[in-house]
């Protein structure tokens, strides 16, 4: 009887099809291990960092301040890097149109016809208008370390559209201080001090409309454009007509306050809660922006600051003109925009349509009642659709596409 114990062949690892190794438990156990170690060596870094902290007497930060603080060294450390590519980049665009350019010339020589180069569009000259936006910059304390970085960039936009807009104004940034002053002194590097047109100032809005009004009675005639100057009899802001929204919102509503017979018409705070709505831009008049960032958590804070500094309030006339499947209440470039996209086409339908961005499912009124009425009548509908000039469609075509906008912060003002 053969007592040889059989030799059991090597066992070979499973593999696909293909030969790709399958993971063993021990290399998943060896991540693991990594990833331990690299938090271990942070949480080692952390603790020395704090450990520093209590021996140079200096207030101890969080694991969560410190991560912050290594977030913005790194930041800034890359900053200058960014840029010198920035610089390259420029740089070797430019190039590379000079030689683009070159090569057309020397082809239109040698073909004996004239060169085809492009041209740049010339822009119009741009006529300034005797009004004044506000950017109220009072309210930091009710606004956390991202939305005050957030306001910063909305400020920082609505210098640039009031900079290349056809009819720019003057622009005033009021109770300007504190966080947003820091930053703008030291993470910019000061660039706002080469802004042009601009004005800041320490004081709050009252004392800036008055700085403005200096500005604006030095105007001539000649800045008096035509959607200011056609203006029109009667008040500029009336009472808004009763809302369609529903009774709990009706009732959430503040109750309107009838106007003071002393009240500084010169100056109309813009917010989303007054009762008045605005119908169009008078000239030599300030209006006020509220630069609060809060995600609607301070309603009525505008409001309740303007009838408090006894100046008029009023609000953009979205829903006289649009269908809002949200709150209307837009980030602080987005009411700049609309109010300087006024100015140049007097028209608060294609000013809206254009500026205020696609997530909010807003829509001209007509536009939203259209499906309705297809439904009711489809073959109505279908002759008139066939009946409409090319004119009409090409404006609809236009009026209901909107741009996008890139950032999601919402401001308390409409």
């Amino acid at each position: 009887m053969d007592t040889t114990a059989r030799q059991v062949p090597d066992q070979k690892e499973d593999q696909p099809e293909g030969g790709v190794k399958r993971p063993l438990p021990s290399d998943a156990s060896g991540d693991n291990a990594d990833r331990k170690r690299n938090k271990g060596d942070n949480d080692a870094q952390e603790e020395g960092e704090q450990k520093e902290n209590a021996e140079t007497d200096t207030p101890t930060l969080s694991k969560n301040q410190l991560r912050k603080l290594r977030r913005q060294k790194l930041w800034e450390e890359k900053k200058k890097d960014k840029r010198l590519v920035q610089k390259q980049k420029r740089r070797d665009q430019r190039e590379r149109k000079l030689l683009e350019k070159e090569a057309e010339i020397a082809a239109a020589a040698a073909e004996g016809r004239e060169p085809i180069l492009e041209e740049k569009p010339r822009r119009e000259p741009p006529v300034q208008v005797p009004v004044t936006i506000i950017l109220d910059c009072q309210f930091e304390k009710y606004m956390m370390e991202k939305e005050l970085v957030s306001l910063g960039n909305q400020v920082t936009r609505c210098y640039s559209d009031n900079r290349n807009a056809k009819h720019p104004v003057h622009m005033f940034i009021s109770s300007y201080g504190g966080q947003m002053k820091e930053r703008n002194e030291t993470v910019l590097g000061n660039q706002h001090k080469n802004w042009k047109n601009i004005h800041f100032v320490e004081g709050d809005f009252v004392e800036a409309a008055a700085q403005a009004k200096t500005l604006m009675n030095k105007m001539g005639e000649d800045h008096l454009i035509d959607v200011l100057a056609r203006g029109g009899e009667g008040d500029a802001i009336s009472l808004s007509k009763p809302s369609e929204d529903s009774k709990k919102k009706q009732r959430a509503a503040l109750i309107p306050d009838p106007e003071p017979d002393d009240v500084d018409k010169s100056i109309v705070y813009l917010t989303a809660d007054s009762p008045y709505t605005i119908d169009r831009l008078e000239p030599n008049t300030c209006y006020v922006i509220g630069g609060l960032i809060d995600k609607n958590r301070e309603k009525g804070l505008c409001y309740k600051i303007a009838r408090q500094r006894n100046v008029r309030t009023a609000k953009l006339p979205i829903g006289d003109f649009m269908v809002m499947t949200s709150r209307h209440i837009l980030a602080t470039n987005h009411v700049m925009e609309i109010m300087l996209q006024w100015l140049e086409t007097g028209d608060w339908r294609s000013a809206f349509m254009k500026v205020i961005p696609q997530r909010k499912g807003g829509k001209l009124k007509e536009d939203a009642s259209t499906p309705k009425l297809a439904q009711e009548k489809p073959e109505e509908a279908a002759c008139d659709e066939q009946a409409g000039s090319n004119a009409d469609a090409a404006e609809d075509v236009e009026m209901t596409s909107p741009e996008e906008d890139e950032q999601g912060s919402t401001a308390q003002t409409v």
